[in-house]
């Protein structure tokens, strides 16, 4: 039976030692946070999860690590972008060793796009060469490529494993204009990446998010995606405004930079962050752990 693919999907940060490999205790600890939490699926080594950083073998073992701890409670997509088409496929070959229920590409980086052709040709490529099903990850801020909802919409209709979109273009009008074009279809899911629009997003019949907040507040992030699916518009307010302020979070050093500090201070794991991301500094940490503590998520 064909998964359909909705709710909260976290994109779950890496947790590394002091020589980047994997933590696998901490790793664990927290993949089952996010699922007692309520977390609907994991989106594993996305950009929180730092698959362009980490060396091969390292994703490897996250693979592994992930795959054996969540042992199909919840769904698995995993993140297979690389600099080419031919890299992308290498790395859908490795994932399909493990139990992952979809595989999710950006556009090939490095290189950015120049035609809807190419891009087309590429999702195209990547799907034909897998049976796993494929999510479009659209993420202009670092790819360079944005992919118009109109290329979208060709391949939904012509490659039948392609089943949905990570929307982390941050463009609310991008955003209804996926919703108009494919939001009634119920073999395409429509996932948004942005926290400040999710909730928003699901009334208009987005059917989920994968919001990296999630790492830090996963209770809320469910919280929200189970307000809009209930049309509770003052909760699905306030809870915005909530995580909103908990994205100040963003504002220290990169954005998993932040998350892993907030979750070091919350014993989920150590801030550390593949090189050359720098870790935060005490005082900085200092104002993470007051903003926490606002937000009612420490002791």
């Amino acid at each position: 039976m064909a998964i359909r693919f909705e709710g909260i999907f976290s994109p779950t940060v890496t947790p590394i030692d002091e020589k980047e490999r994997v933590d696998a205790r901490r790793f664990v600890n927290q993949l089952n946070r996010l699922i007692n939490n309520g977390v609907h699926g994991i989106y594993l080594l996305g950009s929180s999860g730092e698959l362009t950083t980490l060396t091969n073998s390292e994703r490897e073992r996250a693979m592994d690590i992930a795959t054996k701890t969540i042992g199909g409670r919840v769904p698995v997509i995993c993140c297979v972008m690389d600099t080419s088409t031919q890299r992308v496929i290498q790395n859908i070959e490795l994932a399909e060793q493990f139990d992952v229920d979809a595989v999710a590409a950006t556009p090939g980086y490095y290189y950015p796009s120049t035609d809807d052709a190419d891009l087309i040709e590429f999702y195209q490529t990547v799907a034909a060469s897998t049976e796993l099903p494929v999510f479009i990850y659209n993420i202009p801020s670092t790819v360079k490529t944005f992919i118009k909802p109109h290329v979208i919409l060709e391949l939904a209709d012509t490659c039948e494993n392609i089943v949905g979109t990570k929307d982390s273009t941050g463009d609310w009008n991008n955003c209804l204009n996926l919703l108009a074009l494919l939001g009634d279809r119920t073999d395409f899911s429509i996932f948004l990446g942005s926290h400040v629009a999710l909730g928003a997003a699901l009334l208009f019949g987005a059917d989920g998010g994968v919001v990296s907040i999630s790492n830090v507040a996963p209770k809320e992030s469910v919280a929200l995606y189970n307000a809009a699916k209930a049309r509770d518009i003052d909760e699905v307010h306030r809870l915005q405004k909530w995580m909103l302020r908990l994205s100040q979070m963003y504002t220290y050093g990169q954005g998993v930079s932040g998350m892993k500090a907030c979750l070091e201070i919350l014993g989920v794991c150590s801030a550390r962050t593949t090189s050359p991301l720098l870790p935060l500094k005490d005082s900085e940490k200092a104002e993470l752990r007051e903003l926490l503590a606002e937000l009612g998520l420490t002791e």
